[in-house]
């Protein structure tokens, strides 16, 4: 695995506790939301993500080449920092409907199959 990652970069103290968090993936100056999430600890919940991608890159819809591609920066970050669960979840859901994650199916938090998480990243590192 050789893509870079920026683990919440600029707020990882706000990231220990409850908030909404997004996964996003940079490529030759484009960026693109993969991920939205809510946790009760965002940054414990990363770290599983990140466990997950190490031991199946398709995960991310990475496959073994595009996992060992140095230019790809994969991005997480803390976009609101929420306790009530009520709250995380409603504003989570409308996150994912307005950014429209590329790897979500747009119903809940629900992510797509492995085919259609491969598909959806490698149409936006070729550009289409």
């Amino acid at each position: 695995m050789k893509i870079k990652i920026d683990f919440f970069n600029k707020n990882i103290i706000d990231a220990i506790g409850a908030g909404i968090y997004q996964v996003s993936i940079m490529n030759n100056g484009r960026e693109e939301v993969l991920y939205i999430g809510e946790s009760v600890f965002v940054l414990v919940r990363c770290g599983a993500h990140l466990f997950e991608l190490k031991k199946t890159p398709e995960y991310f819809g990475f496959n073994d080449e595009t996992i060992n591609n140095e230019n790809i920066i994969l991005k997480f970050e803390l976009l609101e920092a929420i306790s009530n669960m009520a709250d995380r979840k409603h504003k989570e859901k409308e996150l994912i409907q307005k950014k429209k994650p590329i790897l979500q199916s747009g119903i809940s938090d629900r992510m797509k199959s492995v085919e259609e998480k491969v598909q959806a990243l490698t149409a936006f590192l070729e550009g289409e």
